[in-house]
């Protein structure tokens, strides 16, 4: 058998395509994300935590509810790679709970252990606009024990994400981002 179909398949094309034989279709990543933001030096907002999900968002504990890539004019892309390590990537963009516009992505590894990682974090809110981590400065939580390739439920925490020329805001351990069917090959 060749892609769930029978090696003599190509013989009898159209009644396989009518028994509906063929390639699986992928289906489109899904995500959500919960950032929680305390204030530093120059941080443009006080505590604040901006929730992206269908309608709930992530938590330490539970997955929520995710998005489908281009649902709500959501925009999910990512990438889960590797069998522990796992390089990963990932941006959920959509509206808040309060029609904010907010962009999350991360970067980096998951550690063979597949429970903890480092990596990176660019934020984007009105509030937070051009606000990164330096690289490899963030530590990642694996969430019940959720990873897998193409699929990563995750904490993160950041001591500062900053803009230049020298504000500085706190990323805090309550953020969560959900990233599933993702490119895991």
């Amino acid at each position: 058998m060749m892609n769930g179909c029978p090696r003599w398949s190509f013989l009898m094309v159209p009644l396989l395509a009518a028994l509906g034989c063929s390639d699986p279709v992928p289906r489109p990543p899904r995500g959500n994300v919960n950032l929680s933001v305390q204030q530093d030096v120059g941080c443009p907002t006080t505590a604040k935590v901006y929730e992206v999900g269908n309608p709930t968002a992530p938590s330490a504990s539970s997955p929520g509810d995710t998005l489908i890539d281009g649902e709500h004019n959501a925009s999910i892309k990512c990438s889960v790679k590797g069998n522990g390590p796992f390089q990963i990537s990932g941006t959920v963009q959509g509206s808040s709970g309060e029609h904010e516009p907010v962009m999350v992505s991360v970067s980096g590894t998951i550690n063979a252990d597949k429970l903890t990682g480092t990596g990176s974090v660019n934020v984007y809110t009105p509030l937070l606009t051009g606000f990164a981590s330096a690289d490899g400065t963030c530590t990642f939580t694996v969430i019940n024990q959720q990873v897998k390739p193409g699929s990563l439920w995750m904490t993160f925490k950041c001591p500062s994400i900053t803009q230049p020329p020298g504000r500085s805001c706190l990323v805090g351990d309550s953020s969560a981002i959900v990233l599933e069917n993702c490119d895991g090959s």
